[in-house]
């Protein structure tokens, strides 16, 4: 019997020595936040901060102009526009600003980047076949396969992916160029089946669409006005068949490039409510409205785009721990 419990005992030690060296994996929660881009230092850099404005970080510090952000669907990487080279190029570089790679390398005034929701394509802004012609592209997300998706004699700007990366949203001055009206269209991934969602609204100089997270509306900006004086762009929301469409802001200033939160439960956009152009957020009704950047005076931050929070795996080893 004592041998019995002798190597009972030698059997659980075993056990218990074992799983003090196992490695285990304990979740670590990211938090969202909004990535923008920036002039507060003399130049245009990217920057990230928390999602009331708090815990402001500057991810690129570079003398070119580093604008235009748009964060992966992961939250891991961050593509952005920059005239680093002879014109403007596309870059990809992790959360941190660490690990800039430029991903696209032509002589041509590429921007306006819009990731798959899975992560693999880029959506993009170019007009590397017909100059002074913009078209949009899908390529990679490391800057291989560029595909022309519109080929048209018109200009075709600010692509923005569904969330079930069937369509993309994006800008058309097809009606005659940039000083004609532009409409927001809608398109299936691969450039068929365009259709405009605001020909039969009252509003003719339509810009910046993006998608709800539930892919049931697209918030964009339309200027109301062309006389300078007296221009001002406000916020509206159409659902994606174009049939229902309800305006968000409505006052003196001017509001532009809206972008949703993570859950859907607001939007961050870009106002010169206070004299400069900042980043505020606001719920989905255009209520609530809170100034996030607190940019020095006769400075700008623009671009808004968020960051989704994230959850990831920690490795640790039990055994360093005990």
């Amino acid at each position: 019997m004592n041998d019995t419990l002798r190597s009972l005992r030698r059997f659980l030690l075993l056990l218990l020595l074992v799983f003090m060296v196992t490695s285990v994996s304990i979740a670590q929660g990211f938090e969202p936040r909004i990535v923008f881009a920036s002039n507060r230092d003399g130049d245009w850099d990217i920057y990230s901060m928390d999602v009331n404005g708090d815990n402001l970080l500057q991810l690129t510090n570079h003398p070119a102009a580093d604008k235009y952000p748009a964060s992966s669907p992961d939250g891991r990487r961050i593509a952005f526009s920059s005239d680093r080279g002879v014109t403007d190029d596309l870059y990809v570089m992790d959360s941190d600003g660490s690990n800039v790679v430029r991903i696209t390398h032509d002589d041509f005034f590429e921007t306006d980047s819009s990731w798959s929701p899975d992560g693999t394509k880029i959506a993009f802004a170019s007009f590397r076949h017909v100059v002074g012609n913009t078209e949009i592209y899908v390529m990679d997300s490391d800057g291989n396969n560029p595909i022309n998706v519109t080929r048209h004699k018109w200009h075709d700007v600010r692509p923005s992916w569904s969330p079930d990366g069937s369509k993309m949203a994006f800008v058309s001055f097809r009606d005659g160029g940039f000083n004609t009206p532009h409409h927001i269209f809608v398109m299936n991934a691969d450039g068929t089946e365009r259709r405009n969602l605001t020909a039969d609204t009252n509003l003719r100089f339509n810009s910046d669409p993006t998608w709800s997270p539930d892919g049931h509306r697209i918030a964009f900006n339309s200027l109301r006005h062309l006389v300078p004086a007296h221009s001002r762009n406000d916020i509206f929301v159409i659902t994606a068949d174009g049939k229902e469409m309800v305006q968000l802001t409505d006052g003196p200033s001017t509001n532009w490039s809206p972008a949703y939160v993570q859950d859907g439960t607001k939007i961050a956009f870009v106002s010169h409510r206070d004299g400069d152009n900042t980043i505020y957020v606001m719920d989905t009704n255009g209520k609530n409205i809170v100034k996030l950047t607190k940019t020095p005076t006769g400075t700008e931050s623009i671009s808004p785009s968020w960051q989704p929070g994230r959850k990831e795996s920690k490795t640790i080893d039990k055994q360093s721990k005990e």
